[in-house]
């Protein structure tokens, strides 16, 4: 029976579970994103066929715009990376790591943030690739995607939902792009 983990708010993590299930998937479900790490370890190697990472709770602070924003991506965002980090040798070779990006309030959320998560979760799906080295798959869904398509999508089965992948040998490409962009800076 395959193993998947899933981390995110809680009621999204159930719903998304229960997907999984209907389709002979073993969960384990991690309501807070900063127990990722002790959760793979107490796993361990190879223990999950894929990892899908849901929005996880949060709450924008700050008295301006500028430490609002800057809260969220320093405390949100970021908060993606050591849990994928932490994920990565809990994964098998081929699996798949399903992101799903979340949604801001109106005066922090702009067409630019939009982009800037997007660009910032796309970079975290490569920089897993690079470090996995053995064929993990990434997947992206925007915030709109339903339970039931958040799981197909985490199966390799067509959801029908809008999404973006990136398969492990587009990340070659990735490299060499990102290393003539150090270059260029040095």
């Amino acid at each position: 029976m395959p193993r998947y983990l899933v981390s995110g708010i809680a009621g999204l993590v159930s719903d998304v579970a229960a997907v999984l299930r209907e389709h002979d998937v073993e969960v384990v479900e991690v309501a807070d994103i900063d127990d990722v790490p002790r959760v793979c370890t107490d796993a361990g190697a190879a223990a999950f066929e894929g990892y899908i990472q849901l929005p996880a709770t949060f709450t924008v602070q700050g008295d301006t715009a500028v430490t609002r924003v800057h809260h969220f991506f320093a405390e949100g965002v970021l908060a993606r990376f050591p849990a994928v980090a932490a994920a990565l040798p809990a994964l098998k070779p081929d699996s798949r790591l399903t992101f799903v990006t979340g949604v801001l309030p109106q005066d922090v959320s702009t067409e630019d943030d939009v982009a800037a998560r997007a660009a910032l979760v796309r970079i975290l799906g490569r920089a897993a690739q690079a470090d996995a080295a053995n064929g993990l798959r990434i997947c992206t869904l925007g915030s709109g995607a339903t339970a039931k398509e958040i799981a197909l999508t985490a199966l390799g089965r067509s959801s029908g939902a809008a999404s973006t992948t990136s398969e492990p040998e587009e990340y070659s490409e990735w490299r060499i792009e990102l290393l003539g962009m150090m270059w260029a800076e040095t």
